[in-house]
């Protein structure tokens, strides 16, 4: 699949499933997460909470949670920065269409990527390049809940970040290095 950004062209396979993160507080075990029909039928209500983007110590990757007391600690304890990326909202729990995310730290240094793929997740931490943080929130898969806008991840040698539409054409078209992995998830815009 192609798509055009300003004057150039990116190429991606298949949309991946990504997605962004609650808290590592929240966070569960992967062999503890309950099945998607489990989640999604014992919840009957989107619990929203704002996703913070921040790079981490020496700029060497990016962190996302949606935790504010873990955005704290790791700006205070940690050295990471918060930007000013625009991201908006997603779930602390399980929801009917909604989707677990997990965020993966990467081992050979300070980054982090956002998977919703358990196939990805496998493969990345089977790798030994990655360690499971646990489900960390859910995302709105298309048509499932009103009110939502498209989020895609983009990738730079070690690196992974997540963007909205006009910040991911923005970032392809002006950071050389960024490439689109593909479409990642929805947020919900409140």
């Amino acid at each position: 699949m192609s798509i055009r950004l300003g004057g150039r062209t990116a190429t991606f396979g298949l949309a991946l499933a990504l997605a962004a993160s609650a808290s590592a507080a929240v966070a569960v075990p992967a062999s503890a997460a309950p099945s998607s029909a489990t989640a999604a039928a014992s919840s009957t209500s989107i619990q929203k909470v704002r996703l913070y983007e921040l790079t981490t110590k020496g700029d060497q990757g990016f962190f996302y949670t949606a935790n504010q007391a873990e955005m704290e600690q790791a700006v205070t304890k940690h050295g990471m920065r918060v930007t000013q990326t625009p991201l908006y909202y997603i779930s602390r729990t399980a929801f009917p269409g909604g989707k677990p995310m997990w965020r993966l730290r990467y081992t050979i240094k300070s980054s982090y990527l956002v998977t919703g793929s358990p196939q990805e997740r496998d493969r990345l931490v089977g790798s030994g390049k990655f360690v499971n943080d646990g489900i960390l929130g859910y995302a709105a898969e298309d048509g499932c809940a009103a009110g939502t806008t498209k989020v895609w991840r983009l990738s730079d040698n070690g690196k992974w970040r997540l963007a909205v539409e006009s910040h991911m054409i923005s970032i392809v078209n002006n950071e050389p290095g960024w490439k689109l992995d593909g479409r990642a998830l929805n947020h919900f815009m409140s």
